[in-house]
């Protein structure tokens, strides 16, 4: 079984935290002409009352024909080398990493009220991360209604739903209780903390 069950993270709201906090999805699509999957990048937000993530692409974009098809989204956290020193030589060299695995149906959003509703939502979402005194919040008003609506044609704004989630979480599980707490303590001490704050010491 892969990835292995002790790297498996079942809890969802963990799983959720993860793509609220890495929002660019690689979405792996069908390719018709090939066996393998088409990728695009995408920033989704999740709607966690609906249970749905939200975002738009070019309109050429190949997602744009996949209408209540399947497609997986994988949003990936952050990572780092694991040195044996961190364990006191007890490990192998390795690598940490957080990742998450959504299945999801893509259903395209048709009507202008919708288009306008998500991208106000993403924009002031993304937003946030800006204060008046470093850079001015932009916001979607800031562009003339002549403007969005010709911006609307050049763009498709999607939905996606989720049917399964999994969680892969590299992160020593596999290892003694006391190992993983000298690697978490050397994580936080080398600044990866965002990692060791996932690592379940118990």
């Amino acid at each position: 079984m892969y990835p292995a069950p002790h790297f498996q993270e079942p809890n969802i709201e963990q799983l959720h935290a993860l793509v609220n906090t890495y929002p660019l999805a690689s979405v792996l699509m069908p390719n018709k002409q090939c066996s393998l999957n088409d990728i695009c990048h995408i920033p989704l937000l999740f709607d966690a009352q609906r249970d749905i993530f939200i975002g738009h692409v070019a309109k050429y974009n190949p997602l744009s024909l996949l209408d209540g098809q399947p497609v997986n989204l994988l949003f990936t956290g952050d990572d780092c080398y694991l040195s044996p020193s961190y364990s006191k030589n007890k490990t192998l060299p390795s690598w940490l990493y957080s990742s998450v695995l959504v299945t999801a149906n893509v259903h395209i959003i048709q009507t202008f009220s919708q288009k306008e509703s998500v991208m106000e939502r993403l924009t002031s979402h993304f937003e946030q991360e800006f204060t008046p005194n470093e850079n001015p919040i932009w916001q979607l008003n800031d562009v003339p209604q002549q403007h969005r609506n010709i911006m609307y044609q050049e763009l498709s704004f999607l939905e996606f739903e989720p049917t399964s989630w999994k969680g892969n979480f590299k992160l020593s599980q596999n290892k003694a209780t006391i190992i993983r707490e000298e690697i978490k303590n050397n994580l936080i001490l080398i600044n990866k903390v965002s990692i060791a704050n996932l690592m379940k010491i118990y």
